[in-house]
């Protein structure tokens, strides 16, 4: 067995030998490689859908954090009570049934903040009408 070119051998004999040599250590790296390197698969886990106390409280998270007084909008007198009726569509994502204000303003404000609401996937589009009072009023 030879392993590799030796000065006495004719020319297409040291190819040969070099082209053997080189495929052999290819395969003995290649192995190596591979075997280095086998992990088992991690099992598939599948995304289990949050439960309805977790949606309710991402729900009131996030209204909490998108829902508050404009203080930036200060063009518009933007105090008052505004009455929404909604529920949660199957992306997460709050769909208006109903909404109603004295101040338009306001009311055009809360449906723009609670757009923004996503609280992950409903697979079941299950969700019961949620009805919420907002009211806006300067501290004094």
């Amino acid at each position: 067995m030879a392993t590799g070119p030796s000065y006495g051998q004719k020319p297409n004999q040291r190819r040969h030998a070099m082209k053997t040599s080189a495929t052999r250590h290819a395969i003995v790296l290649a192995t190596v490689f591979t075997l280095g390197s086998v992990q088992g698969a991690e099992p598939v886990v599948p995304a289990t859908a949050a439960s309805p106390a977790d949606m309710q409280r991402e729900l009131d998270r996030q209204i909490n954090k998108y829902v508050t007084y404009p203080l930036l909008d200060r063009v518009h007198h933007m105090d008052g009570e505004v009455l929404v009726s909604f529920v949660i569509d199957t992306e997460g994502r709050v769909k208006v049934i109903h909404a109603r204000s004295q101040n338009t303003a306001l009311c055009e404000y809360v449906l723009r903040m609670l757009a923004k609401v996503d609280i992950g996937s409903n697979p079941d589009g299950l969700w019961k009408t949620e009805h919420m009072r907002f009211n806006f009023r300067p501290e004094v």
